[in-house]
C-alpha cells in the first residue's frame, strides 16, 4: 500500500512538474529586438596643415578630441589636448593658423588683480574653471564662475573687464 501511494505521489509530482514547465515556457515574454546602439560621433580628421602645426608646437601632446566648427563662415578645428598634466584647447583654421588657445591653470596662478576685480563685482562667486586665453595676440584670463550672475568672465592680466563689459 505504501509502495502504491509513493508511486501515485511520484507520478502526480512528475505530471505537475511537466505541466508547470510547459506553462512557464508559454508565459515567457517573446524576446525583444535588440535596441540599436547609439551612433558614435563621427571622428573628425585634421587637415594636414593643422596636424603639422599642432605637432610642431606641441610635440609631446596627446590629442584627446577634435571637432569641426564653422565660425563666421570659416571652417575651424578645435583640438582638445593634454601635454603632460597641462590641458590645452586650440582652435585652428584649415590652413594651420591658430585662432585661439586656452590653457587650464590652477586658481593660485590667477593674478591678484584679476581675483580682486571678480570678487568686487561678484562677492559670492567661486571659480569653477580658470584658463589663460590667447586670442588675437593678447593673453587674458577666462574664468568659469559659480554663485554669480555671469557664468563666465574674461579679464586682462591687470584686472580690466573684457567680458561681460563692466
Amino acid at each position: 500500500m505504501l509502495r502504491q501511494s509513493l508511486t501515485v505521489g511520484v507520478a502526480f509530482l512528475s505530471a505537475f512538474a511537466i505541466a508547470l514547465n510547459a506553462e512557464a515556457r508559454q508565459a515567457k515574454p517573446a524576446p525583444q529586438a535588440a535596441k540599436p546602439e547609439p551612433k558614435a560621433a563621427a571622428k573628425v580628421a585634421l587637415p594636414a596643415a593643422v596636424e603639422a602645426a599642432f605637432k610642431k608646437a606641441y610635440p609631446n601632446a596627446t590629442v584627446k578630441h577634435v571637432s569641426k566648427e564653422t565660425e563666421k563662415g570659416q571652417v575651424q578645428y578645435e583640438v582638445e589636448s593634454m601635454d603632460g598634466t597641462q590641458a590645452r584647447d586650440l582652435v585652428y583654421r584649415a590652413d594651420g593658423t591658430v585662432v585661439l588657445y586656452e590653457e587650464l591653470i590652477p586658481e593660485s596662478a590667477v593674478p591678484a588683480a584679476v581675483v580682486s576685480a571678480v570678487k568686487a563685482k561678484y562677492p559670492k562667486a567661486t571659480f569653477s574653471r580658470c584658463e589663460k586665453l590667447f586670442k588675437d595676440g593678447t593673453m587674458n584670463y577666462e574664468l568659469g564662475l559659480k554663485g554669480a550672475a555671469a557664468k563666465e568672465v574674461v579679464l586682462t592680466p591687470e584686472g580690466k573687464w573684457v567680458s561681460p563689459a563692466k
